[in-house]
């Protein structure tokens, strides 16, 4: 092998070392490499000590010798009905050592064993770098330990009879599948577009009680809403519910002030609620077509700032109650501490410092009361009906978590999608993706909590971009988004967390698996048990218009990503995608023939005679619409907003202006008293019954 060949290898092995892909098959089936430089980006921002390709066969040496000399993977996976084999790993040149383990369970108890010689074998020798290791291979369930569902860890010790040589201590993850679902349908409406007669200009956790209630006497089993955590209101704006302060807190943006007691109890609350100016800033907010959301959270502040200081003042069960919410949660003591500290030095990039006194700042007040009234309102929203909630796949690169976790974030890359057949120049979503080998010595600290935080309120859960548990493209800062690569992280590990949490919350889960899938992903979520997403308007052709969505998926007509229905139809997104410069005139063109002879076939596999465009746009709505709900499919999700003829999406990916602003076309109010979205909703609980 020539020398330039060898230096080539090299840093391919060096990236494989680190789950860094140097290349990967697209949607479209052809391979695609990544350039050396973005590779390279990347193995610095993991850490490696490499300024050149040609340093990579050091670089690597390293990094191997780093790996064998690990006595045991610090996290290890026992899944339920199958074996799990534990390899120890010991330098040669300790004497051969007697093997002792230790587990901790989570319950408290310890049993200590030491590993007969029978239940362990010499299953290699290796010669790494110069030093030779022996690795001992083991199956638990040959040893007769009965791991329960849960996290423990795992100690195993070698030494002679007269001192120990070494140790190592391990996470150890006993998961289940996740429960699976009955058959069912539910309703979908983002919390920010929900409007009633009565709101601020933005939809409130007390809303979202109503309409599951609503949806509820309908036989819905579920209502899903977009991610409920906090983002930044303030200016800049960023409203994304996929880029959130934090996957650990909630938002308090939706909390209805009103019902909460400290509002009968502050006068200055009810003052200010009442005044004429603050009511007509209400009303302002009320009318108008957009979440107006700087206006919308000064709105809730003045009113809700002095409820919290009115629960502060005095010694009350409220106040113990509150207290005592803190005590359990004090990742949201340190979250509302933070909030303060971006406000008081008026940057969102702070440095983590000793943690603050709750008492020093009344805006660590303020945000600690919401969090306590938002989880309350949550819970009391979720009881009205099962929610399907929805975990984001990162969070804001200047938010909580990468202040209050820093080891787990990687910095100078960004979390993204490369170009496909949905979006031709890929996406960057701006967000600092978690390392995946630090995470892992952290025993999953951080994860722990984001999948403990979703699973909390929900019966059925959302993991968006679920590939992700097992690589993320990632994009070098400076690039855009055509010149990443794909990170790998331990996917089993990562699913046991879900799983096990699932099954402790007692949640069905659903894996938003739409994109370039690598190999495997289809086969864990079988394995767990989790439902795969299938979108009508990804599914439908030309030449299949009307295919049938298979058993195990969460089916509905599109996503939040998607133009809308009628959009959809009448090629309306082609023209959007023409003017805004993603399509040639030549393309769009293309693209407008193809819808046109796709409208047809549908209209043909529906039975729909010739009417008027508004006719036939609600004919073939109801007859898609239809034809999920009597399907096979587990689960069938609604979008409210398509059912008021709605054309505007929520979000339009690669542009910024109007996005996740849109509110509803119909109050809650005039949802309840339309007969033909209430006759849709019964027709479609009829077919999901027959179904059954």
């Amino acid at each position: 092998m020539s020398r330039g060949r060898r230096g080539e290898q090299d840093f391919q092995d060096l990236a494989a070392l680190y789950g860094v892909a140097t290349s990967y098959v697209g949607e479209d089936g052809a391979v695609h490499e990544a350039e050396p430089g973005v590779v390279l980006s990347i193995l610095r921002a993991l850490g490696v000590a490499i300024d050149h390709p040609k340093d990579a066969r050091r670089a690597g040496r390293s990094r191997r010798l780093e790996m064998a000399q690990r006595m045991l993977e610090p996290v290890i996976v026992l899944r339920e009905g199958q074996s799990t084999d534990i390899v120890v790993t010991i330098p040669e040149r300790v004497p051969t050592p007697t093997l002792w383990l230790t587990f901790e369970f989570e319950d408290g108890t310890t049993r200590h064993d030491r590993l007969a010689e029978s239940s362990a074998t010499l299953h290699s020798a290796l010669d790494v770098e110069g030093e030779r290791f022996r690795q001992f291979r083991f199956q638990l369930a040959k040893h007769g330990v009965n791991i329960p569902f849960g996290y423990h860890s795992l100690t195993v010790e070698a030494g002679t009879a007269r001192h120990l040589t070494s140790s190592s201590r391990s996470l150890l993850i006993c998961a289940p599948r996740c429960p699976q679902p009955s058959r069912g349908w539910g309703v979908f409406l983002p919390v920010h577009a929900l409007r009633t007669k009565d709101d601020w200009g933005v939809g409130s956790y007390r809303d979202l009680a109503r309409l599951g209630e609503w949806a509820k006497s309908h036989g819905a089993s579920m209502m899903g809403a977009l991610p409920l955590y906090p983002t930044y209101l303030d200016r800049p704006i960023d409203p994304s519910p996929y880029r959130p302060v934090s996957r650990l807190a909630y938002n308090e943006l939706y909390i209805s002030p009103e019902t909460l007691p400290e509002f009968e109890q502050s006068d200055l609350a009810r003052a200010v609620a009442s005044s004429s100016e603050f009511r007509a800033r209400r009303d302002a907010a009320r009318g108008s077509t957009l979440v107006e959301y700087e206006e919308v959270a000064l709105l809730r502040r003045e009113v809700l700032a002095p409820m919290a200081e009115t629960l502060l003042q005095h010694s009350s069960p409220r106040r113990h109650e509150f207290d005592l919410f803190l005590a359990a949660h004090p990742e949201l003591l340190a979250y509302s501490e933070f909030r303060a500290r971006v406000e008081r030095e008026g940057q969102r990039t702070i440095s983590p410092s000793a943690s603050e006194s709750l008492g020093r700042d009344p805006r660590a007040h303020y945000y600690a009361y919401c969090q306590w009234a938002a989880a309350q309102q949550l819970t009391r929203a979720s009881h009205a009906l099962a929610l399907y909630a929805d975990i984001p796949v990162g969070v804001h690169p200047e938010g909580f978590d990468t202040y209050w976790s820093p080891r787990s974030f990687l910095g100078g890359l960004s979390g993204g999608a490369p170009p496909d057949l949905f979006f031709g120049e890929g996406q960057n979503w701006s967000f600092s993706p978690l390392d995946p080998e630090t995470i892992r010595d952290d025993r999953y600290s951080y994860l722990r909590a984001v999948f403990a935080r979703a699973f909390r309120h929900a019966s059925y859960v959302r993991i968006d971009h679920v590939m992700g548990l097992q690589r993320l493209y990632v994009i070098p800062e400076g690039n855009d988004a055509a010149h990443g690569a794909y990170l790998s992280y331990h996917a089993d590990e990562l699913h046991a967390l879900v799983s096990l949490e699932a099954y402790r919350a007692g949640a069905s889960v659903v894996g938003e698996d739409l994109g370039t899938l690598p190999d495997g992903v289809h086969e864990r979520m079988t394995r767990d048990g989790m439902l795969r997403s299938w979108v009508f308007q990804f599914k439908s052709t030309l030449d299949v218009p009307l295919p049938s969505p298979r058993r195990d998926v969460l089916a509905s007509l599109a996503t939040h990503d998607t133009a809308r229905f009628n959009s959809f139809l009448w090629a309306h997104d082609v023209d959007e995608a023409e003017k805004l410069g993603h399509l040639s005139a030549t393309e769009a063109d293309h693209r407008r023939a193809q819808r046109a002879l796709y409208r047809e076939a549908l209209f043909g596999a529906l039975n729909i005679p010739v009417l008027g465009e508004q006719e036939l746009t609600e004919a073939a709505l109801e007859g898609c619409l239809a034809h999920l709900s009597a399907s096979e499919a587990l689960l069938v999700i609604v979008d409210l907003e398509e059912l008021m003829g709605e054309s505007e999406p929520q979000n339009r990916p690669g542009t910024a202006e109007g996005n996740w602003r849109q509110r509803a076309a119909l109050t809650l109010e005039e949802l309840r008293a339309a007969p033909w979205i209430n006759g849709e909703l019964d027709s479609i609980n009829q077919r999901r019954r027959g179904a059954a």
